[in-house]
């Protein structure tokens, strides 16, 4: 292990604490207290918060606005992937295959995906008078870490062989660790905590999982 990666293992681990503190005060909160009488399953509201409520179709008013859904979904898969990719850079084997291995640069192609996502939804942010109403500084920040952390993904895997590109590899990654805990980012946890809440709430009111016959 060299230095760089020594750092941002530590940064991983000051990220990790962090929102461990966070995730201790949302417990602290308590479950949700309903005295109503419960007319349906708070499981199946749980559950259909975490799957299928999440489809556009589903929302509010993202089924109007499927490429935006669109790019956000291949955004977050590819922060997923770019995060993977990050753990598995600390092992030699993993390293010296994608170095060896031609069919490696396909592990790429979802950061880059991502990468690209990323710009779109900063250049968005910026030109759009609506999303300019409500958008923060931290906003803008946020979606510029993890795109950065997604292209560095990309060219760490296309050219390992290149230091400076780990260097910057991992830089980026130690920057997005570090400010995690402290902007919107921090929905890694709270995103877990409002879904249950919501399949909490309109599980027991049987309102969720829908009734797609009811609909007709």
């Amino acid at each position: 292990m060299n230095t760089i990666q020594f750092f941002a293992i530590a940064a991983v681990c000051y990220c990790i604490v962090a929102m461990l503190l966070h995730l201790l005060k949302v417990i602290r909160l308590g479950a949700p207290k309903d005295l109503s009488e419960a007319s349906g399953s708070v499981k199946k509201g749980v559950i259909y918060s975490n799957t299928r409520a999440m489809m556009p179709d589903q929302k509010e008013s993202a089924f109007l606005h499927l490429p935006s859904y669109t790019v956000g979904m291949l955004f977050h898969i590819g922060v997923f992937c770019s995060l993977l990719i990050f753990i598995l850079s600390f092992f030699p084997f993993f390293n010296n295959w994608i170095s060896s291995c031609k069919w490696s640069y396909f592990l790429a192609i979802p950061s880059l995906f991502g990468s690209i996502c990323g710009v779109i939804l900063f250049i968005k942010r910026v030109t759009s008078k609506d999303l300019k109403v409500f958008s923060s500084i931290d906003d803008y920040i946020s979606v510029t870490l993890v795109t950065f952390f997604q292209m560095m993904t990309t060219l760490y895997l296309a050219f390992l062989l290149f230091k400076a590109i780990s260097v910057i590899f991992y830089i980026s990654a130690i920057l997005l660790f570090i400010y995690i805990p402290f902007g919107k980012l921090r929905h890694i946890v709270y995103y877990f905590s409002a879904r249950f809440h919501l399949g909490f709430f309109y599980g027991r009111r049987n309102v969720w999982p829908v009734n797609e016959d009811d609909k007709k």
